[in-house]
């Protein structure tokens, strides 16, 4: 077998009632393994057999069977066979059906004063009422006929048994109500979800559709579609990026808050990269492109978004299953609404047809209350608001429960160096124990540590340079490996490394031997510096912590999580950090799979872990989180693909801001539900107390998606996860 996967557009697909119109037009099609929608963007993604059956067969056969227009993503030929009538069919039905409504109103009330015959007003306003039920019926009778010829009950054939029992019990007026109100729920609910598509696409879509490509030393302005790796693109200052690449020519400032959601710029000159979607500052500058736009960082992020959204969050799927029983549980409601008053009053032996008549009609608005699709648009709106909103502020998240997991943790665990840490060791004291100064002790220590490749002889030379010392060239330069180094500055002879180095080498004196005992007492590394005429001093180096890594925690904690470090340094080290950032717990000399045993531990101790760690090491413990967490995406590609969420600016900031969005949502999700049944619940008891009718039902109806759906759509307005924090 030869498993392939296409996605498919299918017009009108934003409800569960048509997913199931869906799997029954499907049922029992050879070759197909697997189907996934995404409401959202009226996208269904097929896992199919591709030596049985092909996308354009599959796309006519659905199209055929349930009356959805349905073409292959990507193929014009497929997308330009769509109808007129399965585009604007269901607004020019309703539009039809509310004229002949309002005729049907004006002849009714204003017949008489028109000259006309009560009794001839009477029959012309049933006539236009007829029209109306017939109009609305274009769009309404065709679906309920396939859906009752495939063995199910949806919202099309309540509505259906509503229009026509109402017509039956001389309500014409009523039933014609119903058929137009039912056609402008409809079309609102596709409306409103097309503006939820836009909105949310309107954060995603944030490359250029052009770019300036220098071609022998000329501009000329091309699609950003024709740009390919290697390409020279000039970007004049305030203009959007088009295309990754690296500066090659300029200097400038990037707002980068598209995709990392870093509130200030970020200095840019030749040699470093930027990204498509980015701003560029005050300065022109010139890059080279590292591929097509395809390939950019921008197009990878939305893509998983959008395939994010294709999955569904576990409340998501909750909420689909109960709609699958909640249609025929209204039927069955309303079945027992007419019999149970009738049946009584036969057993008095009272007259039954008035009372069947009187409770039929209260059946049928409990039938127009049925439609569920306030309810099951709530969860998708909120969720793909909720994803989109993070995405567009620099937080990646790679599905739906995982947005919903982030809502549900009970404690965060944090990998030290590189996540809670900045992951390279910088100077943080200089000692001078002879007559020479800490500056001359600085300057030697850079000099041999920039001849060599040691992290820390580099970090020293760093922190030198940046102090604006002199740096001196060391002569006769030899490397002890794991040891340290000597050479020759000025002629004299000089040495650096390690307490056990200068030991061995006989230049380490008592009280110097005795000082730097006491010094390894601190966190970090200590570096001795000696000459001819003895020991010049030490400098201790150490990983020092992010600047935000303390309020972030603090933060944490006010919103009620726990927060451990597990880390494979020693207890000493572990532990100044994590009381220096006010970690709860930390763990410490764990291997990779002590650190899997621990987040199992918090786990069945706190409830659901998270992990945070860079995205690539430490994977068997980010595996074991229940959401994993890596920091600094715009520079790992790794962590696109291995995270569950990512934060794609090296900042820890996004991290509390990243759980009260995933909270929010999930507080969004649970008004929407509360919203949808609860209206109908109001409904339902009005209904049966003879005081709602069956156009109230639909408005009701049209009303409660209306709110869910704008109520969804204040996710996309969300503040600055980087102002988030202190």
């Amino acid at each position: 077998m030869s498993r392939s996967r296409c996605t498919f557009h299918v017009r009108g697909l934003d409800c569960e009632h048509e997913v199931e119109q869906i799997h029954a037009a499907l049922k029992g099609t050879p070759g197909i393994e697997g189907l996934g929608f995404d409401l959202i963007n009226g996208l269904m993604t097929v896992e199919y057999d591709d030596e049985v059956i092909e996308p354009k067969r599959l796309a006519a056969r659905l199209t055929e069977r349930s009356g959805l227009a349905t073409s292959v993503v990507g193929e014009p030929e497929s997308e330009a066979r769509e109808s007129w009538w399965s585009a604007h069919g269901l607004m020019a039905a309703t539009v039809a059906a509310g004229v002949a409504l309002g005729v049907a109103m004006l002849l009714h009330y204003l017949g008489t004063r028109l000259g006309l015959p009560e009794s001839t007003a009477a029959t012309a306003s049933r006539f236009f009422c007829a029209l109306a039920i017939a109009a609305g019926g274009l769009w309404l009778f065709p679906r309920a006929w396939r859906t009752l010829r495939s063995g199910r009950l949806d919202i099309d054939v309540l509505m259906t048994l509503a229009i026509l029992g109402a017509a039956a019990l001389g309500e014409w007026d009523e039933a014609a109500t119903v058929a137009f109100l039912f056609g402008v729920s409809e079309s609102l609910e596709a409306l409103s979800v097309a503006r939820a598509r836009r909105a949310v696409r309107r954060l995603l879509e944030i490359a250029p559709p052009t770019a300036e490509r220098i071609v022998d030393g000329r501009s000329e302005t091309v699609p950003v579609d024709a740009l390919v790796k290697g390409d020279r693109v000039l970007v004049r200052a305030g203009d959007q990026i088009p295309i990754d690449g690296a500066i090659v020519k300029g200097r400038t400032g990037v707002d980068q808050k598209a995709i990392t959601g870093e509130s200030t710029p970020v200095d840019r000159g030749p040699g470093d990269p930027v990204y498509a979607g980015t701003i560029n500052g005050e300065g022109t500058i010139e890059l080279e492109a590292s591929g097509s736009i395809g390939e950019a960082l921008i197009s990878k992020i939305a893509d998983q978004v959008r395939a994010a959204q294709a999955g569904r969050a576990p409340v998501e799927r909750r909420i689909s299953q109960f709609a699958r029983w909640y249609t025929p549980m209204v039927v069955v409601i309303a079945l027992l609404t007419v019999m149970i008053p009738t049946v009584y009053v036969w057993a008095t032996g009272d007259p039954v047809w008035t009372t069947f008549l009187a409770w039929v009609a209260k059946a049928l608005v409990v039938l127009v209350i049925s439609c569920p699709c306030a309810l099951v648009i709530a969860t998708p709106v909120a969720v793909v608001s909720g994803l989109a909103s993070a995405a567009r502020r620099g937080v990646l998240i790679k599905g739906g429960e995982f947005l919903e997991a982030v809502g549900r943790l009970q404690a965060i665990a944090f990998d030290k160096t590189g996540t809670l840490t900045l992951g390279r060791p910088d100077v943080v004291e200089v000692v001078a124990s002879g007559p020479a100064g800490e500056e001359d002790v600085l300057r030697v220590a850079a000099a041999l540590g920039d001849k060599g490749g040691h992290v820390l002889g580099k970090a020293i030379a760093r922190h030198a340079r940046d102090l604006r010392i002199d740096v001196p060239h060391a002569d006769d330069y030899t490397a002890i490996p794991g040891k340290g180094a000597q050479g020759r500055i000025d002629a004299v002879q000089y040495h650096l490394g390690s307490h056990r180095y200068i030991d061995e080498a006989g230049l380490c004196q008592p009280d110097f031997h005795a000082q730097l005992d006491g010094a390894e007492e601190h966190a970090g590394s200590e570096v001795a510096v000696t000459g001819e005429a003895g020991p010049l001093g030490w400098i201790r180096l150490a990983d020092r912590p992010r600047p935000e890594a303390a309020a972030v925690v603090a933060e944490l904690h006010d919103l009620g999580l726990r927060t451990v470090m597990l880390t494979g340094d020693n207890p000493r080290a572990a532990a100044a950090v994590a009381a220096e950032l006010g970690v709860g717990d930390q763990r410490s000399e764990l291997l990779p799979a002590d650190k899997v045993r621990a987040i199992d531990e918090y786990t069945a101790a706190h409830g659901p872990t998270g992990m945070v760690g860079d995205g690539v090491n430490d994977a068997p413990a980010l595996a074991a989180a229940r959401v994993s967490i890596a920091l600094g995406g715009v520079s790992s590609g790794a962590a696109l693909e291995t995270a569950d969420v990512v934060l794609m600016a090296d900042d820890l900031r996004p991290l509390p801001w990243l759980v009260r969005h995933s909270r929010a949502t999930l507080r969004m999700i649970h008004q929407n539900i509360a919203l949808a049944i609860g209206i109908k619940l109001v409904v339902l008891i009005l209904a049966l107390f003879g005081i709602a009718n069956m156009w109230m039902a639909v408005l009701a109806d049209v009303g409660t998606t209306l709110i869910v759906v704008a109520n969804a759509l204040r996710l996309l307005r969300t503040a600055d996860p980087t102002k988030a924090t202190a």
